[in-house]
C-alpha cells in the first residue's frame, strides 16, 4: 500500500483553457474507507476547507451522499444554500454524469472533457478575488469498480489525472476498502493506487495517534499479510492438486465415454423407475434412431414386444434389488426391422453404496439366432432326408409290383383307347413317384436326365392327376400353351414343380374359383435378355399377407397347420434353381385378391424341335 506516496507523471494537453490557474499545486488523492460515516466526515472536511477559504468545490456523488454531505456541512456552520447561489458549491449527480460519459461500458475521452470542463470553468468563475483553489470530489470511479468494470474505473482515473494537471485541481476520489476483498482484485488495487499522487488509508490506520501505534499496526499488517500469503500459497497448491485430479477424472470419464460409445452393444442408463436417461450412439444406430431426445424419460420396458415385456420387468426388478437381471427378447426398430437382444441389467451405486441408477446392456444376437434357426432347419432337413431315403428304399418293391401289373394291363387285348391313355398316365406317375422317392424330396440327388419336354403334354398330365380335386371345388382352369412349345430339361423335376404350384393354387382357391396356366417363349429377369420359357400359374384365391410372403420359401414354414409340411415351395424353388432357372411371385389380398407364380427356365433350344417330348 502507498502511504501519501508521490510520483511524477506526464499528461496529454486537452483543447480547454490554455492558461494555468496560478502557482497552486495539483493533487489527486484516493481515500479508502471502512465506514460510510467516517467517509462523509472526511468528505465534509475536504469540501468545507475549500468553501471556508473562499474557494470552490465540485462534488460528483450519489444522491444519498449529497444529502448526507449537505447535512454535515450545515452542522459545521457552512451555509450551503448561499455557496450554491454564489456558484462556489456545485453538486453533480454521479449516476447521470456517468451515463453521459460511457460508450459501450468504457469512458469516452471526448465526452469526459465536454462534460467536466464546463463544470470546472463555472467553479473557476465563482472564486473570490485572490483565491485560486478548486477542490473536486468524484465518486464515478468507485461506482464503476462496484459494478465490476475495473478497466473502466482505471481509464476514468487516468482522465481525471489529465484534468487535474490541466486545471491544477485538488481532486479526491474514494473507494470502500471492502471492494478489494477478493484475491483477484489485488492487481486492480495496485493499479488504482498507481493512478494517484496520494493514498489515504482506511480509518483503522489513520485514526492512530502516535507513530509507535502506527508502526505496531504496520507490523501487525505485515504479519497478517505473511499469513495470508501462506494461506494463498497453500490454497494455490490445493487448487493445482485439484486441477490435476480433475484432469485425471476428466480423462477417465472421457476414456469411459469412449469405451461406451465405441462398443457395439446398446448401452442405456435408466433411473430407478426404469425410464431412459441415456442411450449410447451404437444403440441409437442399432434401433435406427435419429433423435435420441424422443426416447429420454420413456419407459424402457415399452421398447420390447408385448410378449417379452413381462421378462423385461422381471429383469428390471432384479436389478432394483441389487442383483443382475437378464433375459432375451425382441424389439422393433424405427424402420420396422425386428431384432433379437441378449440383455443384462445391473445396478449402479453411489458413494454411499445405495442404488442410484440402472445400466442395461443389450447385445444384438439377431444373426446368432438366425444361424441357430438355420442349424435347426439343417438338422430337420437332414432328418427328413434320412427318413425319405428309408421310405424310398422300403417302397421300391411295391412300386415295382404295381408298375408290372400296369404293364400287363396295358398289353391286354381289346382295351379301349381312353383306358390305355389313363394307364399310360398312371405308369408315368408311378415312375415319377419312384423318382421322387429316390430324390428324397431334394435331399438325395436323383439321376434325372435332360430331355425334350412338350410343355402342353406335361401340363395336361399334371391337370389329369388333380382332376378330382379341381372338380370337387368346381375350379375352372384356363390353359394357354402352344402345342409345339418344347423345352430341353429335366422332365420329372419340372413336373414336380408345376404340381406343387398347382396344389397350392387349388388349396388357396375358393369353391368356384379360377386358375390360369400359361407357357410361352420369354426372357429372363436378370437384365441379360437370356432366352427361355416362362410358365405362369395364377389363381384368384385369398392371396397372402406381407408377413407370409416374406417366409414362403423358408423350410418348414406353413400356413396349413396340421396338413402342411412347409417344404413344398422351398423344394420347388430348389428344383427350378438347380436347372438355372428362377421362381418369382406376386400376391395381394382384398377385392382383387390372388397369387401369381412364375417359373423361368433358360434354354437355347426353346421353340419347335424334332424328337419326342419324352
Amino acid at each position: 500500500m502507498y502511504l501519501y506516496g508521490q510520483r511524477s507523471r506526464q499528461h496529454t494537453s486537452q483543447p480547454y483553457h490554455s492558461d494555468a490557474l496560478g502557482p497552486a499545486v495539483s493533487a489527486h488523492a484516493v481515500q479508502f474507507y471502512e465506514d460510510e460515516s467516517v467517509f462523509i466526515e472526511s468528505l465534509s472536511e475536504f469540501a468545507g476547507a475549500a468553501l471556508g477559504s473562499g474557494g470552490a468545490c465540485v462534488v460528483i456523488a450519489t444522491q444519498d451522499h449529497h444529502r448526507r454531505l449537505v447535512e454535515k456541512l450545515t452542522s459545521n456552520n457552512i451555509d450551503v444554500t448561499r455557496t450554491v447561489a454564489e456558484g462556489r458549491y456545485i453538486p453533480v449527480d454521479a449516476r447521470r454524469a456517468l451515463e453521459r460519459l460511457l460508450v459501450q461500458g468504457r469512458p469516452d475521452p471526448q465526452r469526459f472533457w465536454e462534460e467536466m470542463a464546463p463544470v470546472i470553468e463555472r467553479a473557476r468563475a465563482a472564486l473570490r478575488p485572490g483565491v485560486k483553489a478548486i477542490s473536486v470530489f468524484g465518486e464515478m470511479v468507485a461506482m464503476l469498480w462496484a459494478e465490476g468494470n475495473q478497466q473502466g474505473a482505471i481509464e476514468l482515473e487516468h482522465l481525471w489525472n489529465e484534468l487535474v494537471e490541466r486545471y491544477k485541481l485538488h481532486f479526491r476520489c474514494a473507494y470502500p476498502i471492502g471492494s478489494f476483498a477478493k484475491e483477484s482484485y489485488s492487481g486492480g488495487f495496485d493499479a488504482i493506487c498507481s493512478q494517484h499522487s496520494a493514498v489515504i488509508p482506511s480509518e483503522s490506520y489513520s485514526d492512530l495517534a502516535s507513530g509507535e501505534e502506527r508502526d505496531r499496526m504496520v507490523s501487525t499488517l505485515q504479519q497478517k499479510a505473511s499469513a495470508v500469503d501462506a494461506v494463498v500459497e497453500e490454497r494455490e497448491k490445493e487448487v493445482a492438486h485439484r486441477k490435476v485430479v480433475e484432469e485425471k477424472l476428466r480423462r477417465t470419464e472421457e476414456f469411459t465415454r469412449n469405451i461406451i460409445e465405441s462398443s457395439a452393444d446398446c448401452v442405456k442408463v435408466l433411473d430407478l423407475d426404469g425410464r431412459i436417461q441415456y442411450m449410447s450412439p451404437a444403440g441409437q444406430r442399432s434401433m435406427e434412431i435419429t433423435d435420441a431426445s424422443q426416447y429420454l424419460n420413456k419407459l424402457w420396458v415399452e421398447l420390447w414386444r408385448e410378449e417379452d415385456r413381462s421378462r423385461a420387468k422381471e429383469a428390471l426388478s432384479a436389478a432394483r434389488e441389487g442383483n443382475v437381471g437378464s433375459f432375451q427378447g425382441d424389439s422393433i426398430t424405427i424402420g420396422g426391422l425386428r431384432k433379437s437382444w441378449d440383455v443384462r441389467i445391473t445396478p449402479a451405486l453411489d458413494r454411499q453404496g445405495a442404488i442410484e441408477r440402472l445400466v442395461a446392456v443389450s447385445r444384438d444376437i439377431t444373426e446368432l439366432k438366425s444361424a441357430q434357426q438355420l442349424a435347426i432347419q439343417s438338422e430337420k432337413l437332414a432328418a427328413t432326408g434320412r427318413l425319405a431315403a428309408t421310405i424310398a428304399h422300403e417302397i421300391n418293391n411295391p412300386l415295382e409290383a404295381v408298375t408290372n401289373f400296369i404293364y400287363l394291363a396295358m398289353t391286354a387285348q381289346g382295351l379301349p383307347e381312353e383306358v390305355c391313355r389313363h394307364l399310360s398316365i398312371a405308369d408315368r406317375e408311378l415312375a415319377r413317384v419312384s423318382q421322387i422317392a429316390q430324390q428324397t424330396l431334394g435331399f438325395y440327388r436323383g439321376a434325372s436326365k435332360d430331355r425334350w419336354i412338350n410343355l402342353a403334354d406335361l401340363i395336361r398330365d399334371v391337370l389329369v392327376v388333380y382332376e378330382r380335386k379341381l372338380a370337387y371345388k368346381r375350379i375352372e382352369t384356363t390353359v394357354s400353351v402352344s402345342p409345339d412349345l418344347k423345352l430341353y430339361g429335366r422332365q420329372g423335376e419340372l413336373r414336380q414343380a408345376v404340381s406343387n404350384l398347382l396344389t397350392n393354387a387349388i388349396d388357396a382357391s375358393k369353391a368356384g374359383g379360377k386358375i390360369w396356366i400359361r407357357a410361352r417363349v420369354s426372357h429372363g429377369w436378370n437384365g441379360e435378355r437370356e432366352a427361355g420359357v416362362r410358365i405362369t400359374l395364377a389363381d384368384n384365391g385369398s392371396g397372402m399377407p406381407r408377413e407370409v410372403q416374406k417366409k414362403i420359401f423358408i423350410p418348414f414354414f406353413t400356413t396349413k397347420a396340421e396338413i402342411g409340411t412347409g417344404i413344398g415351395l422351398w423344394a420347388t424353388k430348389a428344383l427350378i434353381e438347380q436347372q438355372g432357372g428362377a421362381l418369382r411371385f406376386r400376391s395381394r389380398q382384398g377385392e382383387k385378391s390372388g397369387t401369381t407364380m412364375s417359373i423361368f427356365l433358360p434354354n437355347a433350344h426353346t421353340g419347335k424341335a424334332s424328337g419326342n417330348g419324352d
